[in-house]
C-alpha cells in the first residue's frame, strides 16, 4: 500500500508543468580583462542575450588579461567575452565562435607635450612602450622601443600621465573609457593612423564545442540586427585634449 501511495505522488509530480522559474539555467564562466568600455559593454551584453536564448546564462569573471586567458586555455573557466581573430593557433584548447562581434583598432598614444617629438616613435630605441599584458594585438607589434607590459589599463595611463613610459598602445574607447570627464585634464593625444586592426569574436573551451554552431546561428542574426540599428560613425579626432 505504502509503495502504491509513494508511485502515485511521483507520477503526479512528474506530470506537473514545469515553468523557466523552476528550472535553473546552466551557468557559463566566462573570462575578461578587468578594464571596461563601451565597447566590451555592447559585447558582454550581446552575449547575454545570446546564451539566453539558447537556455544558458553568462556570468562575466573579470582578471587581468593576460592570467584570464591562461586560466581559460587551462579549462578553469568556459570561454573568453572576445579576443582577436586567430587566438585559437596559439592556445589549443580554445574554440572561436566563427562571427565576428566587432572590429578593434590599435593606436598610439602619448603625452600631449611630446606628441611632436614622437611622431617617429616606432624608430626610436630609447622609447618606452607600455600595454596591457594580454592584449595580443599590442604585444605582436614591432617596434624598437622597450616594451613596458602592465596589469591594467587604469596602470596603463596612469604611468603615461606620469611620464613612466612614453607611449600607450590601446584602442580609443578603452583609453576614454579610463580617462577623468574633461579630457584636457589627462594631457593625452592620439597620434594619426591606425597600427594594427584585427577582428573581434567570442571563443569558448573545447569542453563546449558543441555549442559553437548552435551560438554562432545565434549572434549572426543578432549581429545583423546591431549592424541594421547602428547609427553612422562620427569622424575621429586625432587628439584627445583639443
Amino acid at each position: 500500500m505504502l509503495q502504491l501511495a509513494r508511485g502515485l505522488i511521483l507520477g503526479l509530480t512528474l506530470s506537473m508543468p514545469l515553468h523557466a522559474a523552476d528550472v535553473a539555467p546552466h551557468t557559463l564562466q566566462i573570462a575578461t580583462s578587468l578594464s571596461q568600455s563601451a565597447l566590451s559593454n555592447q559585447i558582454e551584453q550581446q552575449l547575454q542575450r545570446a546564451y539566453g536564448r539558447l537556455g544558458y546564462q553568462m556570468q562575466v569573471v573579470r582578471l587581468p588579461a593576460g592570467r584570464s586567458l591562461q586560466m581559460t586555455d587551462r579549462g578553469l573557466y568556459d570561454g573568453e567575452l572576445f579576443r582577436i581573430d586567430g587566438l585559437q593557433h596559439e592556445f589549443s584548447q580554445l574554440r572561436q565562435v566563427p562571427v565576428q562581434l566587432a572590429t578593434i583598432e590599435l593606436l598610439a598614444f602619448v603625452r600631449t607635450e611630446q606628441k611632436d617629438e614622437l611622431r617617429d616613435w616606432v624608430l626610436m630605441k630609447q622609447v618606452r612602450v607600455g600595454f596591457v599584458r594580454g592584449f595580443r594585438l599590442a604585444s605582436q607589434l614591432q617596434y624598437a622601443g622597450h616594451p613596458v607590459p602592465v596589469t591594467t589599463l587604469e596602470q596603463a595611463v596612469g604611468m603615461l600621465v606620469q611620464g613612466k613610459i612614453d607611449v600607450l598602445l590601446e584602442d580609443q574607447q578603452s583609453v576614454l573609457s579610463v580617462l577623468p570627464a574633461k579630457t584636457e585634464q589627462a594631457g593625452i593625444s592620439m597620434l594619426p593612423g591606425t597600427l594594427a586592426r584585427a577582428g573581434l569574436y567570442h571563443y569558448l573551451h573545447q569542453r563546449h564545442s558543441d555549442l559553437l554552431q548552435p551560438l554562432a546561428t545565434v549572434l549572426e542574426k543578432t549581429v545583423a540586427g546591431a549592424k541594421d540599428k547602428r547609427p553612422l560613425p562620427k569622424p575621429v579626432q586625432p587628439a584627445l585634449d583639443d
